[in-house]
C-alpha cells in the first residue's frame, strides 16, 4: 500500500528579497514495510523534503497525500493529530533536556499506555532491543553518537506510527554503526510494516534500503538501483543516474 505520495511538489524559500527554490517538481512514493532512502550532498533540499513529507512544512506546488489523503485538505486540527499519531520523526536532536536518560526518552510516549513504572520497564525491555541496555540509564549528554540515534529510533517506534521519517541517521557514524542503523530500520519497515523515508549523507548508507533516490540542487534524479526483495549474497551496485527525470 501507498502510505505516503508527493506529485510535482516545489518549495521555496524567501529571504529578504532573495527567493530561493530548494525543491522542484519532486515525485515520490512511499510504501508500507519498505526502507526508501534519499542521497544528497549538503544543501540538496534533502531536509526539506523530509519536512514536507512529515507535514512539518506546506510544499508551494503540488500535492503531498498520506494514506490517500491529501494534506491539503486538512485542517489544523486533522494535521497536528496526523503528526502526533501517525507519523514519527527522528533527526537525532534530542531532548530538550540532555539530563533525562535513554530510557526515560524512550518511555515518554509509552506514558500514555503505562504508569510511569509500567512505561519504564518498556523502555528497558526496547533499549535491550536495540543492543543498549548498557546505556538505559545513562543522560542523553553522555551517550555515544550511536547510542543516541537508537535512542531516538526507539522512541519514534514506541510511538508505533505508520510512517517513519529519519534524516541523516548515519551521519558521522562509522561503516558498521552506519550498517547497524540502517539494517535496524528495514527490519523495522519489514516487521511492523511501516513506511520509513530515510536522508542519508553518504552512498554506502543506501546499500540496505529496498528502494533509494538521489536528490540534487533540488530535484529528483532518476532512481538509482533498487535494493529490494531480501537480503543479497554481496552487496548491490548503484548505478548513478546519468540524467533529470524533471
Amino acid at each position: 500500500m501507498t502510505l505516503l505520495s508527493l506529485r510535482s511538489v516545489s518549495k521555496s524559500f524567501i529571504r529578504g528579497s532573495t527567493v530561493r527554490r530548494v525543491m522542484t517538481d519532486v515525485s515520490l512514493t512511499v510504501e508500507g514495510g519498505r526502507l526508501m532512502s534519499v542521497y544528497g550532498g549538503r544543501g540538496s533540499g534533502k531536509t526539506t523534503l523530509l519536512r514536507v513529507a512529515a507535514a512539518l512544512d506546506a510544499p508551494d506546488r503540488g500535492e503531498v497525500r498520506f494514506a490517500g489523503r491529501p494534506l491539503h485538505r486538512m485542517d489544523g486540527r486533522e494535521l497536528l493529530a496526523l503528526r502526533r499519531r501517525q507519523i514519527a520523526w527522528v533527526d537525532g536532536a534530542g531532548p530538550h533536556d540532555d539530563r533525562m536518560t535513554a530510557r526515560d526518552i524512550v518511555a515518554l510516549p509509552l506514558q500514555r499506555e503505562f504508569a510511569a513504572r509500567g512505561a519504564r520497564a518498556a523502555a528497558s525491555d526496547a533499549l535491550a532491543a536495540l543492543g543498549i541496555a548498557e546505556h538505559a540509564g545513562e543522560p542523553w549528554r553522555e551517550l555515544p553518537d550511536l547510542a543516541r540515534i537508537l535512542c531516538s529510533i526507539g522512541q519514534a517506534l514506541a510511538r508505533q506510527p505508520r510512517l517513519l521519517i529519519v534524516d541523516d541517521p548515519t551521519a558521522g557514524l562509522d561503516i558498521l554503526a552506519r550498517e547497524r542503523v540502517c539494517g535496524l530500520l528495514r527490519d523495522a519497515a519489514e516487521r511492523d510494516g511501516l513506511a520509513v523515508l530515510m536522508a542519508v549523507p553518504d552512498m554506502p548508507s543506501m546499500l540496505q534500503s529496498h528502494e533509494s533516490r538521489v536528490l540534487s540542487r533540488g530535484r529528483l534524479l532518476e532512481p538509482a538501483t533498487a535494493l529490494g526483495g531480501g537480503p543479497a549474497p554481496a552487496p548491490p551496485v548503484i548505478d548513478l543516474p546519468l540524467r533529470d527525470s524533471a
